[in-house]
């Protein structure tokens, strides 16, 4: 009996993208302590409650692909119609089933993304009584762990931990064919200039800074430079400001820009030439690589930053300095199964060691005769596939903070 037949994909691939909500709260977290041929601690033998993730834009393409995959991924035999309760383990199981996947074949999806703050908040008041709260398994976020949003410390339950999945880069595009196109490089210190109007570093004290730059200050042509921001409410806006040290949208109004939603240059594509080809920017590195923040390849180039141009070898290794983790947060305390996808010994983080892979795979796995790919090689394909870079190069592929 197969258990990746492709009917049973397609349902359940389905079912991902119509559910939007979760019934559950959160468990204690708990790790793959049991030998490889044992299915999963957090695995119960039945269906449970749909995980639902809410947040951040930078990721959410990426959790999507993430949620099919773990969606189709296989797992125990399953009861069916006479035979009641529906979606439980049947026992005993047929011989090679597979252990190391989706066991109990869980549901995951993704919430319509609105930033990552947004999705913390709505992570912490999902029992606070109000009306039209909903409840939620996880949250999205592109920005660093910090203290935890005031709705989570009403409740001394709400313990955040953020679990990194992957590596990306706050990167600055300009657009070509104008005054910018002899500026490849800046230096953390001419960006402050630009986007927070600070004087100079060295400047005698009391100098007081300027939002109006021109490109030809910083080796470009003659033009001034027309400062693009941020929403407020999302992770890359978070990250920018706390590379910059600084409020990154400062210099939008002085310099005739726009407070644009995080990583779609669309807006700026659609101005008039003059004005389009004196923008500067920052948006998130996968996003632009993946040609999904619409940004003209031949219209568009990415500045370096101190001598560094982003890659994913240089936001691997740090050498790109505006290279940050990409999370998602669950409360620690509640049904483990949330964890057992997004959690730190989960399905997402878990080395390739412990995936299943076909007979004869050279890639690290464990063969098994009933699956028809390298499970941990198809989440690494999803990581990078959407622009992002591995964690870690080997091993687990996640880190972790814990918050309040």
């Amino acid at each position: 009996m197969s258990t990746e037949s492709p009917e049973k994909k397609s349902r359940f691939r389905g079912l991902a993208r119509r559910v939007a909500a979760v019934a559950a709260v959160f468990a204690s977290a708990s790790a793959f302590t049991l030998p490889a041929s044992a299915a999963p601690a957090f695995s119960d033998g039945k269906f449970n409650f749909v995980m639902t993730g809410v947040g951040s834009d930078t990721t959410y393409f990426a959790m999507q692909d993430m949620d099919d995959l773990f969606n189709e991924s296989p797992g125990c035999a399953m009861t069916l119609p006479p035979i009641l309760p529906p979606f439980t383990c049947v026992t005993p199981q047929p011989a090679n089933i597979v252990e190391t996947e989706n066991y109990d074949h869980e549901v995951a999806t993704e919430m319509y993304p609105q930033g990552s703050s947004a999705g913390l908040r709505m992570l912490c008041v999902e029992n606070d009584g109000l009306p039209g709260t909903g409840v939620y398994a996880y949250a999205r976020s592109s920005s660093a762990p910090a203290s935890a949003p005031s709705e989570c410390k009403n409740d001394p339950n709400d313990k955040l931990r953020y679990v990194g999945w992957a590596k990306d880069a706050v990167t600055i595009p300009r657009w070509t064919g104008g005054a910018s196109d002899g500026v490849t490089n800046l230096t953390l210190d001419q960006l402050k200039q630009i986007f927070l109007g600070t004087p100079p570093a060295g400047s005698p004290p009391g100098t007081i800074g300027t939002c109006n730059h021109n490109w030809n200050e910083f080796g470009g042509g003659n033009a001034a430079i027309r400062v693009n921001g941020i929403q407020t409410s999302s992770g890359t806006y978070s990250t920018w400001q706390g590379f910059l040290g600084g409020d990154p949208n400062t210099c939008v109004a002085a310099t005739g820009g726009q407070v644009l939603f995080e990583n779609n240059c669309t807006p700026i594509n659609n101005l008039p030439a003059v004005d389009r080809q004196r923008s500067i920017w920052a948006l998130s590195f996968g996003k632009y690589t993946t040609g999904e923040a619409n940004c003209s390849p031949t219209g568009t180039a990415l500045i370096g930053v101190n001598g560094v141009a982003p890659s994913p070898t240089t936001i691997q290794n740090g050498t790109y300095q505006f290279n940050r983790t990409l999370f998602n947060a669950y409360r620690r305390g509640g049904p483990a199964w949330i964890q057992g996808y997004v959690g730190e010994a989960g399905w997402i983080c878990k080395p390739n060691a412990l995936h299943s892979k076909p007979v004869g795979d050279p890639n690290p796995g464990q063969e098994n005769a009933n699956v028809d790919r390298n499970w941990g090689v198809a989440i690494d394909q999803v990581i990078t596939s959407n622009g992002f870079v591995k964690v870690n190069p080997t091993g687990n592929k996640c880190v972790t903070f814990d918050v309040n």
